[in-house]
């Protein structure tokens, strides 16, 4: 009997382990996306780039995609817009 209720604790540690990375995994993207990205656009190298693109209206997932032409055109408007506020 004693074996039993160990192999039943045991199995329900095994099934809710699983679910417990997951909440955990999607915790440390809210962090990410809410806490970490917000506080890195005040980062000195980093604000005059964000300064630059909200003042020119530039679409930020633009200028992040890679290997496109959306890409290229976002990446000369934030090139040009740098080069006019200095």
């Amino acid at each position: 009997m004693d074996i039993e209720n160990k192999m039943k604790t045991s199995d329900a540690g095994i099934q809710l382990r699983p679910w417990l990375k997951l909440g955990m995994g999607l915790g440390l993207i809210w962090i990410m996306a809410y806490v970490v990205l917000p506080w890195g656009q005040t980062l000195p190298h980093i604000q005059p780039v964000m300064s630059a693109m909200e003042k020119a209206d530039i679409n930020a997932a633009d200028y992040w995609y890679t290997q496109s032409e959306e890409t290229a055109r976002a990446q000369m408007f934030v090139r040009n817009a740098i080069r006019r506020k200095q």
